[in-house]
This record gives structure tokens, sequence and C-alpha cells, in this order.
């Protein structure tokens, strides 16, 4: 069967001011085209890539900026912790030195008689449950501690109280079966500036 082939006339397909192309121009327009296509998909492609890699630059710098920021804020806050540690230890201290001064002042406030008789009675308590007991003070306590120990006597048995030039006149040495403690004002004095700082420190 022959082929049918319809031939119309250029003029009445073309409007005025309309251009015709040649064929391989028109192939070459439509290739354009396809690249510009290609190049637009790939422009916004680069945007897209451009843009996520801007958030995961700027949540990585967020994270590391964080982080910087926590371990900065740590380390101040140990080296704060580390300054009032130290502050509060100097604290202490000069508190326990005002303490110290200020119940030595009381100690010394009261007379030797006094102290002395303290003494003795908180080396009782140490030897207390002995059944022979010996006293030893200074010469000028001996009526005072005698007289002191004259009712503790009837409770606790035999006491003796013996005169020592060598003891100071706030110092007592009490001799027993339970054993021997010397007392005096000062080193109950140190027993309780080693207190002090024990519970400080």
């Amino acid at each position: 069967m022959d082929k049918f082939i319809s031939v119309k006339p250029l003029d009445s397909q073309l409007k005025p001011g309309q251009k015709v192309l040649k064929s391989a121009d028109y192939q070459q327009l439509l290739s354009y085209e396809s690249v510009l296509s290609k190049l637009s998909i790939r422009e916004k492609q680069r945007q897209t890539d451009a843009s996520e890699m801007l958030e995961k630059s700027i949540r990585h710098g967020k994270e590391q900026g964080m982080e910087q920021a926590n371990q900065q804020l740590a380390e101040e806050l140990q080296n704060f912790t580390l300054r009032m540690h130290q502050s509060l230890c100097e604290i202490e201290e000069s508190l326990v030195d005002v303490v110290v001064e200020s119940v030595k002042k009381i100690i010394h406030g009261f007379d030797d008689e006094t102290l002395v008789k303290n003494t003795v009675r908180s080396g009782l308590e140490l030897v207390r449950g002995g059944k022979k007991l010996t006293v030893r003070v200074h010469p000028q306590m001996l009526g005072v501690i005698q007289e002191q120990l004259g009712e503790f006597e009837k409770t606790a048995g035999h006491i003796e109280v013996l005169p020592d030039g060598v003891l100071k006149v706030d110092e007592c040495i009490l001799e027993s079966d339970v054993g021997i403690v010397s007392a005096s004002v000062e080193q109950q004095v140190e027993a309780l500036v080693k207190a002090l700082r024990r519970m400080s420190f």
C-alpha cells in the first residue's frame, strides 16, 4: 500500500514573527535544554547537600561547643570547690585557735587550788576501781588535796597523798594497781586541742 503524504503550504503554518529552525539546530537546542535541566537538577542537589552539610556543621559545632563549655564548667567548679575547701580549712583552723586560746584564758582564770582539784578529780575517774591509791602533788597543794580526798576515801578505800617537789603546782600523779596516770591542766588542754583538730580536719 502506498504511503499517504500530506503537503501543506509553509505559509499556512507560520505566523508573523516566527522563525523556522533547521533540524540540526532544533536537535542542538533540545540538547542544550537537556543539559540545562541536568545542570539545574545538579545545582539543586548541590544546594541541598550544602544545606545539609551546613546544618551538620552547625550541629557538630554546637555539640563541640557544649562539650567544651561543659568541660570548662567542670574545671571551674572543681577549682571553686578546691578553693572553698581550702578557705574552710583555714577558717576551721582559725576557729580552733580561737577556741583553744579562749579555753586557756578561762582555765588560767582559775586559781591553782581549783585547777589541781579538778585535775585530781579527772585522774581519779581513770583509776577508779583500784584498791590502793597514791596521789603525788606539789608540796604547796598537799593540804588542799588531802582535804579533797578525805570524802572520796570513805568510798574508794585507802588513799595516800604524798608531796613531790618535781611536779608543777597544777600537776599530779595517781598510782594504783590499775595503772599510773600523770595529769596536769596543760595535758588536758593539749588533749582538748588534739580532739578539736581531729574534728576539724
